[in-house]
């Protein structure tokens, strides 16, 4: 019982500190434009214009972080396997598995200097249609993809 707990303990400093990472990282980075006193709504989407704007460092904390969110999930769900979906994060880790993290940055750089009309479009989308969604054979829910716009 008490291995279980000490993992248990172990997970959340390591999900703490890959968050703190992630956020100390964005920090430094990106430019806040929210008073200090105003209470944020939504967690903001992270979009091409400011992943312009991001140090080397800011984008491979990001990653890691999306890397950290699919590593939980699949633990929580080897250890509660009635859990199991084939939901977005499942299809991101399938998608993703194998894939260096190098290479994600390098992709989504690219995408954004080609595509300098798309730096409105979400980080993840970009992940999700032009590295996730090509390694898959069905998507979310293992439904069929109809059209090449299909989003997550």
């Amino acid at each position: 019982m008490q291995v279980s707990k000490l993992k248990k303990f172990c997970c959340l400093v390591v999900v703490a500190a890959g968050v703190g990472m992630v956020d100390h990282a964005l920090a430094a980075e990106l430019p806040v434009a929210l008073e200090t006193g105003t209470e944020l709504k939504e967690m903001p989407v992270l979009d091409g214009e400011s992943w312009q704007s991001m140090s080397p460092d800011a984008k491979i904390a990001f990653i890691w972080g999306v890397g950290h969110v699919v590593t939980i999930e699949e633990a929580v769900v080897q250890r509660h396997p009635e859990l199991k979906r084939q939901d977005f994060v499942a299809k991101l880790g399938e998608g993703l598995r194998g894939v260096p993290m190098s290479s994600i940055i390098d992709r989504i750089n690219s995408y954004y200097r080609q595509n300098p009309g798309d730096r409105d479009l979400p980080v993840l989308r970009v992940v999700w249609s032009q590295i996730v969604k090509p390694r898959l054979k069905s998507g979310i829910a293992d439904i069929p993809f109809e059209g090449e716009g299909s989003a997550p």
